[in-house]
């Protein structure tokens, strides 16, 4: 027989409602998760495409400004900064000078060793000329292998000379590329704001000009470089000996 003061077990009784309703908690929770899983990735997915289009972005202003060959500045960016150095150096009373640079037996290369390697030692070239440039200077590829730099900020213009004939000097120097000794030579002119003018169309062409006149006053007698003076006895171009291309078999 049971005791009269025997505790009976408590039975709860949940209501069906209660039961669907915590269910259905569940799956919304479960269904919230599974959204805020998903909105994550998504986020991850457009931080990366974002991350890869700002480096799109910044490659294509690199190439926009670039050469993609050499790394040095293009034609466009360099006619943009000479723009703008030009209106400097009117606003404060500088110098300019522009140097026009062309390779004397790059072809002898490029036809003997094919692009390859004279692709390779133009980039050689353009780091020479971007290593004896100022850092205020612009370098240039103006295309094939014809170099330009901007020499801002100039008190004396003789400065631009004496950068020219470092620069002519260095290029002079041997290039050892592909198991190659290769020799070429550079011919420089030059042209000065403000007495050559104050545009850019017409510096270019002045210092185009002088470069030719370098070219012609080579001579193979002549053991170092010779200068061309205008009337005013200023320097306005820088011409040196070509050398014969040499090659090196490989060690």
């Amino acid at each position: 027989m049971m005791r009269a003061d025997a505790v009976k077990p408590h039975v709860a009784v949940i209501d069906k409602a209660d039961v669907s309703s915590l269910l259905q908690a569940v799956r919304t929770l479960q269904d919230a998760r599974r959204e805020i899983d998903a909105l994550r990735a998504r986020n991850d997915r457009l931080l990366r495409e974002i991350v890869q289009l700002k480096e799109r972005e910044a490659q294509t202003h690199r190439l926009a400004d670039q050469d993609e060959l050499t790394g040095l500045c293009n034609r466009r960016s360099m006619l943009q900064r000479l723009e703008s150095s030009l209106v400097a150096a009117s606003r404060h009373g500088n110098h300019l000078a522009l140097l026009f640079i062309d390779l004397d037996g790059f072809k002898d290369v490029n036809d003997h060793f094919g692009h390859a390697i004279g692709d390779a030692l133009l980039k050689a070239v353009g780091a020479r000329i971007a290593a004896r440039a100022r850092r205020s200077d612009v370098v240039c590829r103006y295309g094939g292998d014809e170099f330009v730099v901007v020499v801002p900020e100039l008190c004396d213009p003789a400065d631009a000379i004496q950068i020219a004939e470092t620069i002519r000097r260095r290029l002079a120097l041997p290039y050892l590329i592909g198991g190659h000794e290769l020799h070429v030579t550079g011919s420089v002119g030059a042209a000065f704001y403000p007495s050559d003018g104050d545009k850019a169309e017409r510096l270019l062409q002045r210092a185009d000009e002088s470069m030719y006149l370098a070219k012609a006053l080579q001579s193979r007698a002549l053991p170092a470089a010779r200068r061309a003076h205008d009337h005013g006895g200023r320097v306005v171009a820088v011409a040196v000996q070509s050398s014969p291309v040499k090659s090196r078999a490989p060690a």
